[in-house]
């Protein structure tokens, strides 16, 4: 895979994810922590709802929704994870859908719009920006936005294969692949920090993943421009967390947002 430039990092993750070993890969996986205890904290944000769900993958998130919601959507633009979802769950509405293309839903069309797996990371910041903005038009008033994202403050973020904090076994295993130093070193001219975000180089997939990442503050100043309100924070392992909490230990966080009124 050639590497990129932060223009292309929506089509230069597409790619990556648009590859049979990597769906079979998540194939079968479960919801993480913090997942369950938003899903479980906020059920009425989604019960007999609407609810699209974007990048949902081969449908790990689609498992348990489907049998709660009143009208559910799961967009991805991986063949070969939308053919596993399909296989997977026959009963569910996959569409192959950008997710860069969501207003065309239209305005109020969902109750609630679901974000697993830090999606909008794979986005560079005009289009994240964008995104953000017509996940507002297509909620209905008061409607749920839940998401995850790579946080900038994670102790680990824009560190390299082997550095001082990912002394985790399976962490060691695949940083001594050579291949991983191969991604790693092929990305860093395409990484960029800036003082609102970053784009860096991320070990998922032996580093070749290139990803954005942001801290919690600016993130919610993101979401407050766009009509949004923070209902509830949540760290990687699905405690809460408030705006100045120490997140260094948190590769993602986990936010719960909420359509605020539209002004008269």
């Amino acid at each position: 895979m050639q590497s990129t430039s932060e223009n292309g990092i929506a089509e230069y993750n597409a790619g990556l994810f648009d590859n049979p070993e990597v769906a079979e890969w998540y194939d079968n996986q479960q919801l993480y922590p913090a997942e369950r205890i938003i899903l479980d904290q906020f059920r009425h944000a989604y019960a007999g709802k609407r609810l699209l769900d974007l990048g949902v993958g081969t449908g790990r998130t689609t498992k348990p929704l489907l049998p709660l919601v009143g009208d559910y959507i799961g967009i991805d633009r991986s063949q070969p994870m939308l053919a596993l979802a399909r296989r997977n769950f026959p009963a569910a509405t996959f569409l192959d859908m950008d997710v860069r293309a969501v207003g065309q839903f239209g305005a109020e069309r969902f109750d609630c719009v679901l974000g697993a797996l830090a999606i909008l990371s794979a986005f560079d910041h005009e289009d994240r920006l964008a995104i953000i903005h017509a996940v507002r038009s297509i909620l209905a008033p008061g409607g749920y936005f839940i998401f995850s994202f790579h946080n900038r403050q994670w102790k680990r973020a824009g560190g390299m294969p082997l550095h001082r904090r990912s002394w985790h076994p399976r962490e060691v295993v695949n940083s001594l692949h050579p291949q991983s130093w191969i991604n790693y070193l092929r990305l860093q001219p395409s990484t960029r920090r800036t003082p609102e975000y970053a784009i860096l180089a991320d070990q998922a997939h032996r580093w070749s993943g290139l990803f954005y990442f942001i801290d919690l503050a600016a993130q919610t100043r993101q979401l407050e421009a766009a009509g949004f309100e923070i209902a509830a924070r949540y760290g990687e392992n699905g405690r809460p967390i408030e705006e100045n909490s120490d997140t260094s230990n948190d590769g993602l966080l986990n936010l719960v947002c909420r359509a605020a009124p539209q002004p008269s």
